[in-house]
């Protein structure tokens, strides 16, 4: 440890000096002094309650009580949201939160807000009952009146593929033979009017055929729109039908089947007098409802959007709140019950600042007992802590997801920041491809302001995230076919001939293979009759004292030890040297492509005389580029690289075995911590 200590300052290469703190804080401070730690986000806490359970803990009925805040919230968020309002931008922020009052406030709004919910929702069944009667009083009213002065028709006007069955074929109708025997008969004709979805129409029909022995006659009619269902609010097509039949039976039968099928039934008077009457108040009570679902509305509105107003500022205060008595939680009592003691980790640059947080706290908290810090000895290994900005935190996210480095262990990322893009421009170089990569990084770092404000995809953030990253890669890529003389596979001889051989197709494994066997046989050439032993340390040159200190020769051990070492020498050098190759082999495919896409593509269609082959051909070829060589050569590119990196190089030297520094932030809460 004396020999880390020594070392000299350095940003990247090693990782910050860290040092063990222990915190005894009174408790009427506590809380204070944790939010300011957490504003200045350098220091660590260690959970001092491992061995306990959630609800075991000092503080968790504050944790419920933010927890059921945030539910509350997120409820409010997901109504405006709803409503199609936003909330507003995000206000200053408070230090501290009188949860009495905020919860007492939020508990009114979600009262106020669930019983407009509830009695909108009401109304709006009501109102979309209303319509399905107005449209079930125009279609069936039709349908009634028809019957009642022309009487009912002798042929049922059903499809014949409804009842196509056997078994019914003989079956007379009992309706029919009312029918026929004159208007005497007709008394006892009775109709039931209702609508129902458009896709159970048919089986409803043949439901009730069914059911009633074809004793009954179904009229329908589609809806002139698709209407919003009152128990579902959702957007169906919908169709008015009126069923006549005869007995009381029947009509027990009709009704459980509407039941069964979701229809809704309306009574239609036959008197056309009484249907006008009833369409008339059917018409005046939705005009009403209609004034009092858009006032209803607005007064919601209002209501969301004074929400929406102190929306953002209650979710990060409530957030904050959470994560400071989570932190209390990993705290201990001392032994008079009168202050938290807490230990963590933190750079020693910070011991400074950390004091000052612990200073403004005690003199804002009105404490008469200051908050004591003090260094310790730890047996554990510190965690690993690299100061980086913007241009390096993208290499140090690469370097990182192998492995995080041991504590003050050599930072592979300081090497990767040159390695990774040259090494992918190697199997990716063409000046061309690389412009178009350039001006997409330069998009995204003009544009860097407004992106990182707002919440981005997964790809998009991951995309933004590397942005430096793919800069530096358009600019390797540019230098590398600049070297390599092609601009979208065209050859530009600029510089003479490539100065890398590997683009040429004749190199291969073989040619590196043969020269090794070439180079070694020439190197002892003049050592044929030479002794079978002859090296530079000659093994009869060995003292005779050694020779006696050998240990038993065990030839069973000698074998399995060497067959160990042999298999872990030819896997290595297999490994490295096919991942290697990949860098020959990518590079050739890349200008294959481009030379396949530019020759039999672009170049072929430009040699028609005719302007609606050429754009095809040029359409052709930009997708191609677009898709296939900027996107899908560009990721093979990127992870053979990545493996170059995390298997072939940082396996040599890395080990890669610490544990990243998570300091107590609230610049790290998200949403999904609330």
């Amino acid at each position: 440890m004396e020999y880390i200590d020594n070392l000299p300052a350095m940003d990247l290469m090693r990782s910050e000096k860290m040092t063990f703190v222990q915190l005894i804080m009174p408790v009427e401070s506590a809380h204070r002094a944790v939010s300011n730690l957490g504003e200045l986000g350098l220091l660590q806490f260690r959970d001092l309650n491992a061995d306990k359970s959630p609800f075991q803990r000092t503080f968790v009925n504050q944790v419920k009580r933010c927890a059921e805040m945030s539910r509350k919230l997120r409820f409010f968020k997901d109504q405006i949201h709803k409503a199609g309002l936003l909330s507003s931008a995000r206000p200053a922020l408070q230090p501290d939160v009188d949860l009495e009052e905020l919860e007492t406030q939020l508990a009114e709004h979600e009262h106020e807000l669930i019983e407009m919910n509830s009695n909108s929702e009401k109304l709006r069944q009501t109102y979309n009952e209303l319509l399905e009667f107005k449209m079930v009083l125009q279609k069936a009213g039709g349908f009634v009146v028809s019957s009642k002065s022309n009487g009912v028709p002798e042929e049922r006007e059903l499809d014949e593929n409804v009842y196509s069955n056997d078994d019914y074929a003989d079956t007379a109708s009992l309706l029919e033979q009312d029918v026929r025997s004159g208007p005497s008969n007709q008394s006892g004709l009775r109709f039931i009017s209702g609508i129902i979805s458009k896709s159970n129409a048919l089986r409803f029909e043949r439901m009730l055929f069914r059911a009633t022995r074809g004793n009954m006659l179904f009229n329908q009619s589609p809806a002139d729109a698709p209407i919003i269902d009152p128990v579902s609010t959702e957007m169906v097509e919908k169709t008015i039908f009126v069923v006549f039949f005869s007995g009381e039976q029947a009509k027990t039968k009709i009704l459980k089947i509407c039941e069964a099928f979701g229809a809704s039934c309306y009574p239609v008077p036959d008197d056309i007098t009484k249907q006008r009457q009833i369409t008339r108040e059917v018409l005046s009570r939705l005009s009403e409802l209609e004034t009092t679902l858009d006032a209803g509305l607005s007064h919601r509105n209002k209501a969301l959007t004074s929400i929406g107003f102190h929306l953002t500022k209650w979710m990060n205060m409530v957030s904050r709140e959470k994560a400071v008595f989570d932190t209390l939680n990993m705290l201990n009592f001392d032994v008079t019950k009168k202050c938290l003691v807490g230990e963590g980790w933190c750079p020693i640059f910070a011991k400074t600042q950390i004091q000052e947080a612990l200073q403004r706290a005690t003199f804002d908290s009105n404490s008469q007992v200051g908050i004591i810090f003090h260094v310790m000895d730890a047996m554990e290994s510190p965690p690993t802590y690299f100061r980086t900005n913007g241009f390096t935190n993208a290499f140090q996210e690469i370097v990182d997801a192998y492995g995080v480095a041991r504590y003050q262990e050599a930072n592979p990322a300081v090497y990767t920041v040159i390695t990774f893009p040259f090494l992918f421009a190697v199997m990716f170089g063409d000046w061309g491809h690389g412009i178009c990569l350039l001006l997409g990084a330069l998009v995204l770092i003009a544009r860097e302001r407004k992106l990182g404000s707002q919440k981005l995809g997964s790809f998009m953030e991951m995309l933004f995230g590397g942005r430096y990253v793919l800069l530096l890669m358009s600019l390797f890529s540019i230098y590398c076919g600049l070297i390599y003389n092609e601009f979208f596979s065209i050859p530009f001889n600029i510089f003479g001939g490539s100065a890398y051989k590997c683009r040429n197709d004749s190199c291969s494994p073989m040619d590196a293979f043969s020269k090794t066997f070439y180079s070694e046989e020439t190197s002892f050439g003049g050592r044929t009759y030479g002794r079978l032993g002859n090296s530079e340390i000659d093994v009869d040159a060995e003292p005779d004292s050694a020779r006696q200190h050998h240990e038993e020769f065990n030839f069973s051990e000698v074998f399995v030890h060497q067959m160990i070492h042999s298999i872990e020498f030819v896997l290595g050098a297999v490994s490295n040297t096919a991942s290697y190759l990949r860098l020959w082999a990518l590079s050739l495919a890349h200008s294959e492509l481009s030379t396949v896409f530019f020759e039999k593509v672009l170049k072929l269609a430009w040699g028609y005389d005719n302007i609606i082959i050429r754009l095809v051909g040029l359409a052709v070829f930009a997708f191609a580029t677009a898709f296939i060589l900027l996107m899908m050569e560009t990721l093979s590119a990127f992870l053979h690289a990545l493996r170059l990196h995390w298997v072939e190089y940082q396996n040599k030297f890395y080990y890669g075995d610490g544990y990243k520094f998570r300091p107590f932030s609230f610049a790290t809460l998200t949403d999904d911590d609330d």
